[in-house]
């Protein structure tokens, strides 16, 4: 973008800054990103996530034990993302 401003073609700063502000849907990176949002993004992104957790829990993907002696935990990651039928 800085080469673009020194040839004199604001006009293509000026599209991609507003292409970024009308942006509808702001994907979180991390779920520390999630409590960043506005206030209505920030409940749906948590609604999902709470929903997720329930689906995995109904399906007894994971359970909860001691973690023996000399092991590591697997550690997990969110995943953020509108799927194109418009669910979080």
């Amino acid at each position: 973008m800085v080469c673009l401003a020194r040839e004199g073609r604001t006009e293509h700063i000026c599209f991609l800054l507003v292409l970024r502000a009308t942006k509808t849907h702001i994907l979180p990176k991390t779920f520390k990103d999630v409590a960043k949002l506005l206030v209505n993004s920030k409940k749906r992104w948590l609604e999902s996530c709470l929903e997720e957790l329930k689906s995995l829990k109904d399906k007894d993907v994971y359970e909860i034990v001691d973690l023996p002696k000399r092991r590591k935990v697997v550690k997990n990651r969110w995943v953020f993302n509108i799927k194109p039928d418009g669910c979080y």
